[in-house]
This record gives structure tokens, sequence and C-alpha cells, in this order.
């Protein structure tokens, strides 16, 4: 039996600083985000990643998620940054060093202004160009890592692009979602099979006996009817959990490819790649809250769309929510999680977390999303880690700086981190995890997940 992984998770272009070569940076410059913010050093974690793994390292974790930075890489088609590669690695040393587990996020958001300029993931090249990616860094860096993850929220960029128009170019464009999802479904494949291919370097270091995982993070959500008795938000709930919840885990388990949605997004031809073979080792399940279906909502929201007579409400009006305006909400991760244990597959839960600058909320929402997890496991689920988001607060996409969702507090002017009392609690959790002859997984467990000060 594996050990339970507890961890934290981080993206690149959120808190490392100064990604100029990227899509996001550019398209920052053109006042895209809230206030005309831009990421600029973000948390300087580029400079300070020694003392940020430390800080992870004190609270007892055992993993750590981050992702890679295609546009560090390959700043220039073709052109390889050698200095970028050389961070990396002593990264992972680092990690190696301080018993830090690496989950390496190959793309998590961001991509080359060269690549963006070229159609994204919707050009004809993209997945030869991806895979050239991916077989730079597992040439150079893949003997080290034991657990992948290709692409973070494949459907969250997909949808954000080209319907919720949130992430660059931004555009209102569902005839382009398939094509979309077809490139980065077939990204997906090649990196999956350059990672496994046995032309590579042979595993090092402190992990280079652990069976090698690769697999995606996927964002789900738990869709239900704002008006239980409306038909249409029901036969919508039923859309958005196909569509949203459903459609990659089915593409990457080799299961019918449904990237499409009727009289809205138009059915592409399936990769043949993925067609009757599974290409994810684990499924990466990013949690963090419910959504009301909402048909010709009444005033807008988050997720009220500009272009379409459909919303979703991330919590009522009475509900305790985060500073972003989610529920709290950790029923919706057993569901998540029973819904996931379908597919066959180890579980890691790959991101989970609260936006709650005074840190009010965070405590009881880590411990009753854990004790959900504790509950799944008793069940007989295979759930094997769980990553908590963030390690740091970061520059949260298009809402800037203000949502706070880090273990540390970041002051943005001196780049001091302070532990929340949320990373204290999470620091006793893992403590009061211990392997023991009852526990030797060290998984979640509710009886250590009471009496914990709240």
């Amino acid at each position: 039996m594996q050990e339970f992984l507890w961890g934290a998770a981080t993206s690149s272009h959120q808190i490392d600083g100064h990604n100029e070569n990227s899509d996001w940076w550019q398209w920052e410059a053109a006042g895209n985000v809230e206030g005309g913010v831009r990421s600029g050093a973000a948390t300087d974690h580029w400079k300070r990643f020694k003392s940020d793994l430390r800080l992870a390292a004190d609270l007892g974790l055992t993993t750590y998620r981050f992702s890679i930075e295609w546009a560090r890489l390959e700043p220039e088609e073709g052109r390889w940054n050698e200095s970028a590669f050389e961070w990396y690695s002593e990264m992972i040393a680092e990690c190696e060093n301080l018993g830090l587990l690496p989950m390496a996020t190959l793309h998590h958001f961001t991509s080359p202004q060269w690549f963006a300029a070229q159609g994204g993931f919707t050009s004809p090249q993209a997945s030869e160009k991806f895979a050239r990616y991916a077989t730079q860094v597992a040439q150079r860096l893949g003997s080290r890592i034991p657990i992948w993850c290709t692409f973070n929220e494949p459907m969250v960029l997909v949808f954000g692009t080209y319907i919720a128009r949130i992430m660059p170019p931004a555009i209102f464009a569902p005839k382009l979602v398939g094509a979309a999802c077809n490139g980065i479904l077939k990204s997906h494949v090649l990196a999956y099979d350059i990672l496994h291919s046995s032309k590579l370097a042979p595993r090092e270091g402190r992990w280079k006996d652990r069976p090698l995982e690769v697999g995606i993070a996927h964002n789900i959500v738990d869709f239900r009817a704002d008006r239980r008795w409306h038909p249409m938000e029901n036969l919508l709930v039923y859309v958005f959990r196909k569509f949203f919840n459903r459609s990659w885990l089915d593409a990457v388990t080799g299961k019918k490819q449904r990237f499409a949605v009727p009289f809205l997004v138009p059915r592409s031809r399936p990769v043949s790649e993925a067609l009757g073979r599974r290409t994810v080792d684990y499924i990466g399940a990013n949690y963090y809250t419910k959504g009301y279906v909402q048909w010709r909502p009444k005033s807008a929201g988050e997720g009220t769309s500009k272009d379409m007579p459909i919303g979703v409400s991330f919590a009522r009006r009475r509900e305790t929510a985060s500073d972003l305006g989610w529920a709290i909400h950790p029923e919706g991760l057993a569901r998540t999680l029973h819904f996931v244990a379908r597919y066959q597959l180890p579980i890691y839960v790959t991101e989970n977390g609260i936006a709650d600058a005074k840190d009010v909320l965070r405590p009881e929402y880590l411990v009753s999303h854990l004790r959900e997890i504790a509950r799944a496991i008793k069940k007989g689920i295979d759930v094997r880690g769980y990553y908590h988001w963030s390690l740091l607060d970061n520059f949260e996409w298009i809402k800037g700086f203000w949502p706070r969702f880090g273990l540390y507090q970041v002051d943005y002017e001196t780049f001091e981190r302070r532990a929340t009392r949320s990373a204290l609690l999470y620091k006793k959790l893992i403590e009061a995890h211990r392997a023991t002859p009852e526990n030797p997984s060290r998984s979640p467990d509710s009886r250590y997940l009471g009496g914990h000060g709240l």
C-alpha cells in the first residue's frame, strides 16, 4: 500500500513572476485583468523557491505539485532556455533534499506567445509542438519526477477561452471548442506516451523505484438546478455534468469523446489516438464548490455568460461562502470522489482550497473536506493524495491579487511570507496522521480530524 501524500499545489505563472513570453503576460498588458493589474513579479518565487520549499517542508508536507512553464523553456519557437531548465533541475533537487515528492504539471493555463499567435490548441500542428516541448522536458527532467500531470483543467481552459471569455484570446467562438479539445487531447496522448517511453533515461533519484504515474487534473463542479422545478435548468444541469464534468474523463479513459453541446458546440472528429485506450494512470480531481445553473438569470454573476441566457451561481444569498462568493460545500467533494471512482483508477485531489483573506473559514473548510476524503477511503475509494490550493497567496488570473488562497500569506510589497492559522492546523493534522499499525498509509482518518481547536 502506497503512503498517502499530503501536499500543496501552485502554478508557475501565478507565483514565479516575470513570465514575459507567455500569452497571459501580453493579455494582462492589454488591461484584461480587474483593475488593470498585472502579474509582474507575482510572489517572487523564482528567486525565493528554496525558502518557499522549506516552508512546505516545515508543514510536514510529503509532496508538492508545481507547473513547468513552457513559455520560459521555449520563449521563441525552437529556441530552448538552458538557464530555465537548470532552474527546474535545481528545484527538483531541492524537493528531493526536503522529501517533497514532486508532481509536475506540463501545462497550467499559460502558453508561449508564439504558440498562441498560431492559434494555440486549435492549430492542426498544436499537438506536434506540444509533444516537442514534452520530449525536451521528459529527457532533461523526467528521470527524477514520479508523478506527472499533462494538463491542468483542460475544460476550464477551453471554456474560459472560447465561451466565458476570461482567458486569452477571450473570444466567443463555440465552433472552436471542439478543435481546442481535440488539440489538447491529442497533445495529452502524445505526452503520455513520451513520458512512458522506454527511450528515456532510466529513473533516478529519491523516488526512482516508485511506479511512474501520468494523468490530468480535472476541475469538477457539483452542478444543480437553481430552481428544482424548472425543466430548462434541470436539462442544463444534465448538459453541464456531461460536457464539463464527464467528457474529459471519458476521453482519457478511451471512451466515446463527447466534446459537443447541441445547438452550441458542434461535434468534432474524434481523436483516434485516444479511442479504445486508457491514457491516464490516475485521475486528478480539482474541487472547490457547487454551481447553481440558471436559465435567464436576473443578475450578472461570476458564472453568467455574456453571450448566452445561461448563468451559474456558486452560492445562494444566505450560504456561507468564500471571498469569491463560492459556497463551502464539502458534500460536493464526496459526490465528486464517488463519481470519479467509477473510472476505476487511483485518485489524487489535485486542488482544493478557499479564497479567505482573513483565514476565518479556511480551517473548517480544510477539515470538512479532509473528512469527506476519509469517509471515501473508508468506503473503498482509492484516494492517494491531497493537494491544498495553494501553498502561497498568488496572482489569481483575471481577479488579480486580491483573492487569497494561500496557507502562507504574501505581503506583495516586501514579499514576506506569514503562516496562517490554517497552515498550522494543516501541520497538526499531518502530524496526527503518522503511520500506525491501524493506519499504515497515513491516509485521512476521521479519528484524527476532531479536536483540532476550531
